[in-house]
């Protein structure tokens, strides 16, 4: 008897263990970098599966699975159409990241719908759930104003950056956060408030619980986010219309007025210091630029967008059933660029993303999932108060959703986590126990079994990751023979990336042609659309002498990736002049010049910092070698190559002017 008492206590140590493990686990992917580095992809795994595991090993008698059957067949039909993406995927050496948080994710649905829809865990956890996400939303907020202040970046991006490298700052990333996050604060500050405008009392009261919301509010005005500004704009219209449609006539002016008053002063006062202080230091971003799109990207995030939308759907009709693999868009999209670096590693729209990357069946199952929680919830907010806990989800849930129709954050674990966390919270709250439930043998099976492969997975290549991020630091710091070790020791890993392209770009430095083909055979054998493994493949065969292999790896690399790398064209015509085939350059002279030029005029308006790239010397050669071969129009070549030249150093010259960042 007191060995089984003991074992209870012990399960009950455990879960509770797991508990606040996944309360620390939402802090530390909101403030380590927004939870992009895959470290945190690789605890939350480890997270999810040891709860869920707990959780069944400790209700194992119960007689309900506290799953709806649509919900929990729609989810796991979800990751097995996952998974056979991956498996079918052309772009293998990526993606494997993907395929794992999907199933840490979908676990962690089943694990909040259980704990919430628990009628005596339900109000203590919740409730502790939701103020921890408050205050650490509060103190994203808190932290992001020192990086606003000291470091060059013109855009506030709170807690979603990478101090490692200056451009992994991330404001679009930061914004769709706070569109989830800001109905929250609003709850946990103004829940409990009644405003009586005869008494001084409340009056103060409620300056002190706006504040620290109008707060939150200007640091959202300050990731200068269009799209986030014009979500949220829609979020205040979308909850204003459902608390006029549940009052109508008894439409609480009074008591909104006022609130939403003091709000915006604050917000707009935060906008204003914090931009006054970090002016002293750093230029600011004008607001009347981004709004006309006068900034530095003009246009360009429009325009890109549309072009990446309609790649897609392009893309998509190739491969309807499953695909072409999670995160393959990146590889697949340069083939159908028809400007310079528009590319990207996602359509910027999450629909999208799951349709050419998943293919049609796991949008649609995608698409009928959130679509059944979200109709579930407006049917069963009817019946609730209009500040209720379940609308201002439901008003946050929809604003990630619209945002991420335009840009694709949810590979931030710091905004997947709670909106996952925060839909199975919606989810239970609709009365989930008077709705048809999976069976609990089925469910406990199932998921005890993905949770326990998931871990020897996270497990398996958690090693590797770490053995190859070894070799990465070595090549970085030009230890060439340590890379090459620890690059050999990672040679079995699933998501390998790009290990075998770092592999043999040493090898041919080293001349060891040979070694650096099977290299990049090794590669293509799990992704053959990358254009970059083409170009190094063009490389290895015009060094040692194989001129036509040469010509037909960069011809493919050509046209995979003409518009990113112009390395490539300058393989092509160096292969064309070893061969002394001035013919061939000569027809294809007018694409040769249409080309460079879309480049030249690229740098000079310094599109996606080209002009900080290789991309500047690369057009340099080929307009020299163009001048050799073309002496009619060489001063036409000449002044192109200066102009590029010039406005790269103007900018390189600017970058290095710059004041440095003063925290690191």
């Amino acid at each position: 008897m007191k060995f089984f008492e003991a074992f209870q206590q012990r399960q009950h140590l455990w879960c509770t263990l797991c508990d606040w493990a996944i309360i620390v686990l939402v802090i530390l992917s909101i403030v380590w970098r927004g939870g992009k580095s895959l470290d945190m992809t690789w605890i939350l795994i480890g997270v999810v599966s040891i709860a869920t595991i707990t959780y069944h090993l400790r209700f194992s008698t119960r007689e309900k699975s506290g799953i709806p059957a649509y919900l929990w067949y729609a989810v796991i039909t979800f990751i097995a159409i996952t998974v056979l993406s991956f498996v079918y995927s052309t772009t293998r050496n990526y993606g494997f990241d993907e395929v794992l948080r999907t199933g840490a994710l979908s676990l962690l649905l089943f694990w909040i719908i259980r704990k919430v829809g628990d009628a005596k865990l339900q109000s203590e956890y919740l409730h502790c759930l939701l103020r921890v996400f408050g205050l650490t939303t509060v103190g994203a907020c808190l932290l992001g104003i020192p990086v606003y202040l000291f470091q060059p970046v013109n855009r506030f991006v709170g807690t979603f950056f990478d101090y490692r490298f200056h451009t992994d700052y991330w404001p679009n990333a930061w914004a769709e956060f706070l569109l989830l996050a800001w109905p929250i604060v609003l709850f946990l500050a103004l829940k409990d408030f009644r405003f009586d405008e005869t008494k001084a009392a409340s009056r103060v009261q409620l300056l002190i619980r706006s504040l620290v919301f109008g707060f939150v509010i200007g640091c959202l005005f300050l990731s200068y986010s269009r799209g986030g500004i014009l979500v949220f704009i829609f979020q205040l219209l979308l909850w204003a219309g459902i608390v006029y449609k549940k009052t109508e006539k008894n439409f609480p002016v009074r008591r909104i007025v006022p609130i939403s008053v003091v709000i915006t002063v604050i917000a707009l006062l935060t906008f204003i210091t914090v931009n006054a202080f970090r002016s002293q230091i750093y230029d600011i971003q004008d607001v009347g630029e981004k709004v006309t799109f006068s900034a530095s990207e003009g246009m360009s995030s429009v325009s890109e967008r549309a072009q990446f939308w309609s790649q897609a759907l392009v893309l998509s009709f190739q491969k309807p059933l499953l695909g072409w693999g999670p995160y393959s868009f990146r590889f697949i999209q340069p083939e159908f660029q028809n400007s310079v670096l528009a590319t990207s590693d996602h359509p910027h729209n999450v629909l999208l993303k799951l349709l050419v990357e998943r293919g049609l069946p796991a949008l649609l199952v995608f698409t009928i999932l959130v679509g059944f929680i979200f109709s579930k919830t407006v049917v069963h907010l009817r019946s609730r108060e209009h500040f209720s806990l379940q609308i201002l989800l439901f008003v946050g849930l929809v604003g990630v959703l619209l945002h991420n129709m335009i840009d694709f954050n949810l590979q931030f674990v710091g905004i997947a986590l709670p909106f996952w966390l925060f839909l199975g919270v919606l989810m239970s709250l609709v009365d989930v126990q008077s709705q048809a439930q999976v069976s609990a043998k089925i469910s406990r099976t199932t998921e005890l079994l993905l949770a326990l492969l998931l871990l020897i997975a996270a497990t398996y290549e958690g090693g590797y990751l770490v053995i190859s991020s070894l070799g990465r630091h070595a090549e970085a710091t030009h230890n060439r023979v340590g890379a090459m070790k620890w690059y050999d020791r990672a040679s079995g890993e699933v998501f390998a990336r790009d290990l075998q392209l770092s592999r043999a770009k040493l090898l041919f430095e080293e001349s060891s042609f040979q070694e650096a083909q099977d290299a990049i055979d090794m590669y293509m054998q799990r992704n053959s659309e990358d254009f970059r493994a083409w170009k190094r493949r063009g490389d290895i065969f015009l060094f040692t002498g194989q001129k036509r292999q040469a010509l037909e790896a960069y011809e493919v690399a050509y046209r995979k990736g003409k518009y990113n790398d112009l390395g490539i064209l300058r393989g092509i015509l160096e292969t064309y002049e070893a061969e002394d085939d001035q013919g061939d350059i000569l027809a294809r002279k007018e694409e040769i010049d249409a080309l460079i030029a879309a480049f030249a005029d690229a740098i000079q308006a310094n599109t996606h910092f080209i002009a900080l790239s290789p991309n500047v010397e690369e057009l340099i050669s080929i307009c020299n070698a163009m001048s050799r071969l073309f002496p009619e129009d060489a001063p036409r070549y000449q002044v192109m190559a200066a102009k590029a030249d010039y406005n790269a150093q103007i900018e390189r010259g600017r970058i290095a002017a710059r004041a440095p960042g003063l925290l690191w």
